[in-house]
């Protein structure tokens, strides 16, 4: 018996899914442990290898387990909290204050209360080397190989461990900077140096400058929470080594993991997207806008054309991070989302969350505020005694004496009417956010389907339904278990990138070949690091073009057998018709930066199906039926257990569709129909 493994961490709860030899697929939902994430990783893994072996009737155990990864939330934690340990920054003389100075535009246009967010790197860590490389790679300055030394002195002195090498133009050629790590070391063997040219080797000085200063800062986090949680698996017998994944939706060795923490700060997110993709593909469905809904937070992203957007850069509390990142839109917005009632009377959700400690009110751990999961339950929509199949039994009263003590009363409210305007107010949020990642970027939100998944996906998305403009809704199987399957349905993934500005004119197709096939050997070099076989190595090649005059690019992927210009400049006007508005094949084009994505197929997971409903099923028969509130009252409701349901089955709203880890509920007016993969699809009713 063999065995792959997937965890992702939440702010309330971690999720695993495990997918045997057999071809069962397992699931596992625990709470997390913010003091100490890999606590709740390692209860988890605890409770699916019990639950997997006991449901195969064969032990499994962790030596089983040939590929576990992890979507690490730790980077991102800490830098939301600004937990950073210290950390040094080297930079070319002249350019100390990069951090400082930021950009001089302010990205809030009309708030003039806006305060520049504090330095990754305080100004008294941040040193300078004299030494200048001009963009196009000559050396105008020679290193001042006896001032660096100097510097690394005076970096050990002050006991930090993990330095930011940043020189201007290094993406041009790296070489100042590698001399200089060499030095550092000599100096400071304990020293971890992170340099911008392997980090982020690209044009812009601030974003470069933010990217190695945050890795660098992070590095000893992600360092002791991984050494931590593979040391504790290895000692339960896990063989091979921890995988991690990555903002850009493949995943990376924890070795990888360590040195380049930059590259996993949306890594939780991302495999949220990356699961809905793997799902979206099977079903068919071509453009879909996903909505993962934890205890904390609400994530957007889309897919377009069967493929997850993705963006080359992002940014955490104002602070840029110049990595490929899958796309996405996070709001305070999630089943432990605190209501409140702010001073001029209105009622509001978020974006505080009650976390998984305390949590809700009706955890019954110490929450006294009001959340959205305790409004489901006052509302009967959340079965207190099935929550978590009934390991975890909540408390409606806590629930109920919540919501009217600080939202009913105050508002002089039904405390019932009271819990479902929290409802209501979530749920526009999270539509306000729907529309802007569609709209904002041109597309007609109107052909999309809108998948709702995680924890809480299911209980608000027939609400979503109700007040958004898309037509379809899909709640798939083990909705909180989709970003786990995402981490399972990836691969290996190196970006690579190779900063040269040049007008499209004057482009020497032979040269850009070359620097695609060098970026490719590093690829390759790095993959056959990994312990990828060739035969499993693949690449895709692509250009980064804009119109003279423009700051931002669009990425083209290009065949590198065939750099046929006029046809990667035909390409690039449509990308650029179809992303604005209008192109003009009269303006004069340049390239910016050329690109390879180095990937390591792994095996897709394969799920289970179902029958359709035969003679031995029966009919479709309700569990139970109970009082559920909707619109205004109190309506006697179909409870469905998510287990007998067959494909094709179809069910009329309102009713509960109870699963051990979630709930979904279907609106009145709405009609829910099951595929082969228990995955429903939810329309209002003709």
């Amino acid at each position: 018996m063999t065995a792959r493994l997937a965890a992702d961490i939440g702010g309330t709860f971690t999720d695993l899914v495990l997918l045997d030899s057999g071809g069962g697929v397992h699931v596992a939902k625990t709470l997390s442990t913010p003091g100490d994430f890999k606590e709740g990783v390692l209860s988890g893994v605890e409770r699916i290898l019990s639950d997997a072996g006991e449901a195969r009737g064969q032990e499994i155990a962790l030596a089983d387990v040939d590929y576990f990864v992890h979507g690490a939330t730790v980077v991102l934690n800490a830098l939301l909290e600004r937990k950073l340990p210290q950390a040094a920054l080297v930079t070319t003389a002249g350019f100390r204050d990069v951090l400082e100075i930021m950009r001089t535009n302010n990205p809030r246009m009309y708030d003039l209360k806006w305060v520049k967010p504090k330095p990754i790197i305080p100004r008294h860590l941040r040193f300078e080397v004299a030494e200048r490389v001009r963009h196009t790679g000559e050396a105008l300055c020679a290193l001042d190989e006896a001032g660096t030394r100097e510097v690394a002195r005076r970096i050990k002195a002050l006991g930090i461990h993990s330095v930011a090498l940043c020189f201007l133009h290094a993406y041009a050629n790296p070489a100042h900077e590698r001399r200089a790590r060499e030095i550092i070391l000599e100096e400071h063997p304990e020293a971890h140096v992170t340099i911008s040219s392997d980090v982020a080797s690209e044009l812009r000085e601030f974003e470069r400058t933010s990217t190695v200063a945050i890795n660098a800062s992070t590095i000893p986090i992600i360092s002791a929470y991984l050494d931590g949680l593979s040391q504790a698996l290895i000692d339960r017998g896990l063989e091979r080594e921890l995988f991690v994944m990555q903002s850009n939706g493949g995943v990376i060795t924890s070795r990888t993991a360590r040195s380049l923490p930059v590259r996993t700060v949306m890594s939780g997110p991302a495999g949220g997207v990356v699961g809905a993709q793997f799902i979206a593909n099977r079903m068919g469905l071509r453009d879909v806008a996903t909505i993962d809904i934890g205890g904390t937070s609400s994530d957007m992203g889309v897919i377009s054309d069967g493929l997850a957007r993705t963006v080359d850069q992002s940014a955490v509390e104002g602070w840029p991070i110049m990595a490929p990142t899958i796309e996405i839109l996070a709001i305070g917005a999630g089943g432990g989302s605190i209501a409140w009632v702010d001073a001029g009377g209105a009622l509001r959700v978020g974006p505080q969350s009650a976390g998984a400690r305390p949590g809700p009110a009706c955890y019954g751990l110490g929450g006294d505020e009001p959340t959205v999961s305790d409004a489901c339950v006052t509302l009967n929509r959340l079965n207190p005694d099935y929550f978590l199949a009934g390991e975890m039994v909540l408390d409606r009263a806590a629930a109920e004496r919540a919501i009217r003590e600080r939202i009913a009363e105050p508002l002089g409210m039904d405390t019932a009417e009271a819990a479902e305007g929290i409802l209501r107010v979530v749920t526009a949020n999270m539509n306000k956010a729907i529309r802007s990642i569609l709209i904002a970027r041109g597309f007609d939100i109107r052909q999309f389907t809108l998948m709702a998944f995680g924890g809480a996906g299911g209980m608000v998305a027939g609400e979503l339904l109700r007040i958004g403009d898309v037509q379809r809704l899909v709640v798939p199987s083990n909705p909180g278990a989709v970003s786990a399957v995402g981490m399972l349905a990836t691969d290996l993934r190196h970006d690579f990138a190779q900063s040269s500005v040049q007008s499209f004119g004057e482009v020497e197709w032979g040269d850009v070949r070359h620097a695609l096939r060098h970026l490719r050997t590093l690829g390759a070099e790095r993959l056959q690091a990994d312990g990828v076989d060739e035969a499993a190595m693949h690449f895709d090649d692509a250009l980064d073009l804009r119109y003279v005059g423009q700051d931002y690019y669009l990425r083209v992927y290009v065949d590198i057998d065939d750099l046929d210009g006029e046809r990667i400049r035909s390409n690039f006007d449509r990308l650029h018709e179809h992303t604005y508005g209008f192109a003009n094949p009269e303006f004069e084009v340049e390239m910016v930066n050329a690109r390879v994505f180095a990937i390591g197929a792994f095996e897709r997971p394969r799920l289970p199906e179902i029958d359709t409903r035969q003679a031995p099923h029966g009919p479709l028969t309700p569990k139970a039926r109970r009082p559920v509130f909707f619109d205004g009252a109190f309506v006697e409701t179909d409870i469905y257990d998510v287990t007998a349901l067959c494909a094709d089955d179809a069910i009329a709203g309102p009713c509960v569709i109870e699963d051990p880890r979630s709930t979904i509920v279907v609106m009145p007016g709405q009609s829910a129909a099951v595929d082969r993969f228990r995955n429903l699809s939810i329309e209002v009713a003709a």
